[in-house]
């Protein structure tokens, strides 16, 4: 509504009724006024609109490939006339509109239906004519029906009034679009905002001017939307831009870093690997509107480049100088591709990617053009102005040095405004102690676990490949036995289409197609279909296989640095809501560990000669941060006790002896501790646990008794997110909620509050793990061992040690992870060691 208003364009409402019924009833009224109507829409309930003053336009695999109805169209797609549509849809139903239809009844019985009594009154008139099967199923689906048919039924009569010279494209500020553009994140709309004032001949930085689109007589809007003062950029001919190619310029740059406060640094390379990119460029700034390029890797450099050592010869003392602060956006990138060509950097104190992460865990504005774009109003050059993009892109070492330099020197020089303005918001947030205490401490830590990477065993996914490529072809026999034709498993129409057509499978739901118009064999169509026919199971396996086979026992040899020997992934910071680290290319965290194939992709990670892993992992740490948070007697006793908090709980809800439990009773069990900490109801529970609906709520009930304090802490979460709209971890990281307050979407304000009450707890166990990651290492050293991290993934950090150290690594390591944090409860935690990540016993 803003966005409409703001662009000055009458919008029509009608209070408790759809968009589609003011659709019907304004075009109903312009077809009685003599005008001819195309509605463009995404929704097919519209046809039933469709006459020959009345088109329906509708997308098709894009809005470009868009097609017009006319009711011959609406035949041909759906075998029904547009008056015949609600008749169509009261006999099948839709899903996603909630219309239930008859059951048993499916497309093609509900045209024939239709071609031969024209009418859903006319098909009840003639039940005696159909075979008593369909008539017993019309029959017993008669009240759905109707009503199917009354909530698929387009009003078309509300009282709307269409008043054509008001619907003219009118005037607007676009300094007031503009503004909300910003406000709501719009940056590709603020693009074409500029181009449309450039074609009408308005500069986009003018004030007080308005635009038509169609030299509309000009009209004031209604009212002004308040914009915050933007820090324009610096042009590129006011901003200082110094290229340092001579002893001069670096003399000169030496002096202005050695006595800054703060440095602002970047680098230009050749590659977003950090552990293979050429160095290219490097750029400092140490105020606004000014800065440093000094180019060292340009290939067809135009002005000469310094060698490399004089350059780490004058700046190494001042990158290095504690109490010199260094900044960056992304700079952990940055810290391992100056490390890795002899450039160190200290201390790291501010990372502007990270501070807008803490300040909204769910930015959209991570990187560095769009969050100053929306925070300062700076249209930043994007990257691909300069290199371009797919085939045709270019590396920046092909860049002239002075195109480059002007554009790395606005990288840098715009980290100051966005410092002030995020240093403020992290203060009111409250986030500072974790931003400077946490996390900027953190990214030389992960820099330096980067750089170490992880040894691969490469002949062993190579037979592990053979052996998946010898079951896959297995089952492409098997399916093309079963199907009676060979087709390729992977395409979704041809698999569509021996699952529904070939083998009569039913789908479980018939109105989920996919945009060719064929049943959808999306994972969870199959899932829902399992054991339905023994080709539904071989595909779900063939897809694991070949996705375990494709991305792991394929991609990561080729992902083995050809300089270390070593595959080195990236960890990310700023990769989850909650403050869990994520890795990525590859990524670490993501393979399988629940199948026994997923399973033995780990014993490809490898140590090096004369080293073991070590794996140090928390025992049921979210769960013990439950029983402190939440401060549950009984919960608390079981952990204080070192009880089997499974096997607790299952004593406490069935009232037994703890050596009474079974393993079915445990499983339940676990499946409730877990999942209500995720929020998750009586009806997932059901799901999970194999339950009956009934059963899940007295094990709730049960559960919620035993353990009144859980309970209390829940409501509590779910109160406290309500009324203030975010929640805190134990170390005060906060996630926000603004659906709590103020979305009345049941959708979302379910998902916000199951994602309240498990905030604080992943959250915490997130910030517990960061803590142990931080003092490990000083931890190692002091005791004299050489073991590194490496690794870490969920609640486990593994390290390469040597092997006559092991004992000595694993007691320092676990000493230091049990006492990261003081909680009512004890946090433990279980070494295991081994020759590589998979096949681990446990340190004596």
């Amino acid at each position: 509504r803003q966005i409409v208003d703001a662009l000055n364009l009458p919008r029509l409402e009608v209070e408790n009724y759809e968009a589609d019924d003011v659709l019907g009833s304004a075009a109903r009224q312009a077809v009685e006024g003599g005008l001819a109507v195309k509605i463009i829409t995404g929704d097919r309930d519209l046809l039933q609109l469709v006459e020959p003053r009345i088109i329906v336009s509708l997308p098709g695999k894009s809005l470009s490939d868009s097609k017009d109805y006319l009711p011959e169209d609406v035949v041909e797609m759906l075998g029904v006339r547009p008056d015949q549509v609600v008749d169509y849809k009261a006999l099948v139903g839709d899903k996603s509109d909630n219309i239930p239809g008859v059951a048993g009844i499916g497309e093609k019985t509900a045209v024939s239906l239709l071609q031969d009594y024209h009418t859903l009154e006319g098909i009840y008139e003639h039940l005696d004519d159909l075979s008593s099967s369909l008539s017993k199923k019309l029959v017993a689906g008669r009240e759905n029906a109707w009503l199917s048919r009354k909530l698929a039924t387009i009003v078309k009569d509300l009282p709307v009034e269409v008043d054509l010279e008001r619907a003219r494209p009118q005037a607007f500020d676009p300094q007031r679009v503009e503004a909300l553009f910003r406000e709501l994140e719009f940056r590709t709309l603020m693009t074409r905002l500029n181009e449309l004032q450039k074609s009408y001949g308005m500069s986009p930085a003018s004030k007080g001017q308005q635009l038509s689109m169609f030299a509309a007589q000009l009209a004031q809007p209604s009212q002004e939307i308040p914009r915050k003062a933007a820090l324009l950029q610096t042009s590129p001919a006011a901003r200082k831009v110094v290229i340092v190619n001579t002893p001069e310029t670096l003399a000169e740059l030496r002096q202005r870093l050695e006595t800054a406060q703060m440095i602002a640094l970047d680098t230009e390379t050749t590659s977003t690997d950090q552990m293979r990119a050429e160095l290219v460029g490097l750029s400092f700034a140490v105020e606004p509107g000014a800065g440093y390029y000094v180019p060292v890797g340009h290939r067809q450099a135009e002005v000469k480049q310094l060698q490399l050592d004089q350059i780490i010869a004058a700046l190494g003392g001042a990158l290095n100088d504690p109490q010199i602060a260094k900044m960056g956006h992304n700079i952990k990138y940055d810290l391992v591709v100056m490390i890795r060509h002899g450039l160190a950097v200290s201390p790291v104190s501010f990372d502007t990617m990270i501070a807008e992460w803490l300040v909204n865990p769910a930015s959209r504005n991570l990187g560095l053009k769009n969050l100053a774009w929306v925070r300062q109003g700076v249209q930043m050059t994007p990257i691909e102005d300069l290199i371009g993009k797919g085939k045709k892109q270019i590396s920046m070492a092909e860049i002239p040095v002075q195109q480059a330099a002007d554009y790395a020197v606005a990288d840098v020089e715009v980290l100051f405004a966005l410092r002030d303005e995020l240093q403020g918001e992290l203060e009111t947030s409250q986030a500072a102690p974790v931003m400077h205490t946490m996390e900027m401490p953190l990214v030389s830590i992960l820099a330096e676990m980067e750089m170490a990477g992880v040894a691969l065993d490469t002949g062993y996914l190579s037979q592990m490949s053979e052996e998946l490529r010898s079951r896959l072809e297995e089952i492409e026999k098997k399916v093309t036995r079963h199907v009676g034709v060979g087709f390729n498993l992977n395409s979704p129409q041809q698999l569509s289409e021996a699952l529904f057509s070939r083998l009569k499978i039913e789908p479980s739901d018939r109105s989920a197609r996919t945009a060719t118009g064929f049943f959808s064999t999306s994972a969870e169509a199959l899932e829902s279909l399992r054991g339905a026919h023994p080709v539904v199971d071989l595909v779900l396996e063939y897809r694991e296989l070949s996705k375990l086979k494709s991305t792991y026992l394929d991609a990561l040899p080729l992902q083995v640095n050809p300089q270390t020997g070593r595959v080195h992934t990236s960890f990310n910071q700023t990769g989850s809501v909650t403050g869990r680290l994520a890795s990525s290319e590859p990524n670490l965290q993501n393979i399988p560990i629940r199948t026994e194939l997923g399973r033995r992709v780990r014993n490809a990670f490898v140590a090096q000669p004369g080293h073991v892993l070590l794996s140090v992992d928390y025992s049921q740490i979210e769960l013990r941060i439950v029983a402190h948070m939440a401060d549950d007697q009984t919960m608390k006793a079981a952990f204080l006790a070192g009880q089997d908090i499974h096997s607790a709980t299952a004593a406490a809800i069935y009232g037994l002896r703890l050596e009474a439990v079974d393993k079915d009773m445990r499983r339940r069990a676990k499946g409730i501790n877990f999942g209500l900490i995720y929020g998750m109801s009586a009806f997932g529970l059901s799901r999970t646990a194999d339950l009956t609906l009934a059963e899940a709520e007295n094990f709730v009930a049960a559960y919620f008794e035993r353990f009144p304090g859980v309970k209390k802490y829940l409501d509590g979460i779910r109160k406290l997110a309500a009324e203030q709209g975010y929640v805190e971890t134990l170390l005060g990281r906060r996630r926000y909620f603004p659906g709590l307050k103020s979305q009345s979407n049941y959708n979302v304000r379910s998902r916000e509050e199951r994602e309240a009450i498990n905030a604080p707890i992943q959250g915490t166990a997130a910030d517990i793990m960061k803590i142990a990651m931080l003092r490990i290492p000083p931890a190692l050293k002091k005791a004299g061992l050489a073991a590194r991290m490496i690794l870490q993934v969920h609640d486990e950090v593994v390290l390469e040690c040597p092997k006559d150290q092991l004992a000595d690594c694993a007691a320092v390591v676990q000493q230091v992870m049990e006492d990261a944090y003081p909680l009512s409860v004890p946090l433990l935690t279980e070494a295991r060691y081994g020759p590589n990540w998979g096949e681990m016993k446990i340190v004596q």
